[in-house]
C-alpha cells in the first residue's frame, strides 16, 4: 500500500513537470553546402556544309551591265547623283534584248537590262540601249540612239525616294549636248563598249528641272543571223 501512494505521488508529480515545460530556442542554421564544381564543356559540333550560290545568277550576269548616272536636280528642289548599275539579263528573251544585227550598211544594238533579278510578273527597274550605225566607219556614218528608263525608282539618303521613266533620243526636242565616246565592238567576242551623255531640258523628264544623264555600256551580245538565210 505505501509503495502504491509512494509511485502516485511521483507520476503525479512528473505529470506536473511534463504539463509545465515549454519549448526550446531554435537553434542557429547549418552551414551552406559545398557548391558543386562545374561540368567539363562538350566538344563543339561539325560545321555545317556551305551553302550553294543563288542558283541562276551566274547566268543573268554574264552578258556585262550598263552603268547609269543620274546628275540634276530633285522634284522637292534638292541638288542630287545618282548611280546604279543595271547589270541582269532576262536570258530567255535575249533574242531581243541583248543582241546586234550585222549587215552591209547597219550595225544595230540593242540592249536591256534590269536593276534587279528579272522576273517575269515583276521587272522593278529596267533600262534599254538602242544604237544603230548607218554607214559604220564611212564618212558618211550616222548614229541613232535611244535609252529607255523604266520605273527606275532612285533611294536617297534622306530617307525620300523617286520614281524616273523617261524616253529619249539624241534628236528629239529637249536633248543637248548628246555624245558617244570611245565606242569599240570586237565581232569575234562580240563585246561591246562604249559612253553616252545627253542633258534633257526640264520640260521634257519627270524631276521638273534640268537633268544630265550619263552611262557606261560593257557588254556581250549575241548576232542575229535570222536575216542570212535565203
Amino acid at each position: 500500500m505505501k509503495n502504491f501512494f509512494l509511485r502516485t505521488i511521483v507520476i503525479g508529480v512528473l505529470g506536473l513537470l511534463s504539463v509545465n515545460c515549454e519549448d526550446g530556442d531554435i537553434g542557429p542554421a547549418g552551414q551552406d553546402g559545398i557548391i558543386g564544381t562545374d561540368g567539363i564543356d562538350g566538344t563543339n559540333g561539325i560545321n555545317g556544309v556551305n551553302g550553294q550560290n543563288g542558283v541562276g545568277f551566274d547566268e543573268l550576269t554574264q552578258f556585262g551591265s550598263i552603268t547609269l548616272t543620274l546628275e540634276g536636280t530633285r522634284p522637292d528642289n534638292i541638288p542630287f547623283t545618282k548611280t546604279d548599275e543595271f547589270k541582269f539579263t532576262a536570258v530567255e528573251d535575249i533574242d531581243f534584248n541583248n543582241d546586234v544585227d550585222i549587215r552591209d550598211d547597219q550595225l544595230n544594238f540593242n540592249i536591256e537590262r534590269t536593276l534587279s533579278v528579272p522576273d517575269d510578273d515583276f521587272q522593278g527597274s529596267e533600262i534599254e540601249v538602242n544604237l544603230d550605225f548607218t554607214n559604220p566607219g564611212e564618212t558618211e556614218e550616222t548614229i541613232e540612239f535611244n535609252l529607255d528608263i523604266d520605273n527606275y525608282t532612285m533611294i536617297f539618303d534622306d530617307l525620300t525616294y523617286f520614281g524616273f521613266t523617261g524616253e529619249f533620243i539624241n534628236d528629239q526636242t529637249g536633248v543637248t549636248n548628246f555624245s558617244i565616246t570611245n565606242f569599240n565592238f570586237n565581232n569575234e567576242t562580240n563585246a561591246v563598249t562604249f559612253s553616252f551623255s545627253f542633258t534633257v531640258d526640264a520640260a521634257n523628264n519627270d524631276t521638273g528641272n534640268d537633268l544630265t544623264i550619263s552611262g557606261e555600256v560593257d557588254v556581250i551580245v549575241v548576232e542575229d543571223i535570222d536575216g542570212l538565210v535565203e
